[in-house]
């Protein structure tokens, strides 16, 4: 599903590489900017994704958690290299009272 891209991340280098992804914490500040807060990642989570790495994928890779506390995201990667980052987030305020968009009439 994913290869294409997880080898474009691996293995290509300036021009030839054609994703570019950004650090969990670049993505953090602009969506606690945007109005919301992250969810966190439990026990349970890291568990699951643990024994999901397990089943389905060969050695080098790794399950990390990300953020502050390490438990904001869980991060898959292969030897040293992130390849994908997942999260969980809310808005701050739910009843858009104090949201800077404006809720429709």
């Amino acid at each position: 599903m994913f290869a294409r891209e997880i080898r474009n991340v691996i293995a290509c280098e300036g021009s030839d590489r054609l994703e570019r992804h950004e650090s969990f914490e670049k993505w953090r500040k602009l969506m606690e900017q945007g109005g919301f807060r992250c969810m966190g990642i439990t026990e349970r989570e890291m568990l699951q994704s643990q024994f999901l790495l397990k089943m389905y994928a060969g050695e080098n890779y790794n399950v990390k958690k990300q953020g502050q506390d390490g438990a904001a995201a869980l991060t898959l990667g292969w030897m040293d290299q992130p390849l994908y980052t997942v999260s969980a987030w809310t808005p701050v305020d739910v009843a858009g009272s104090s949201s800077s968009f404006s809720q429709p009439s």
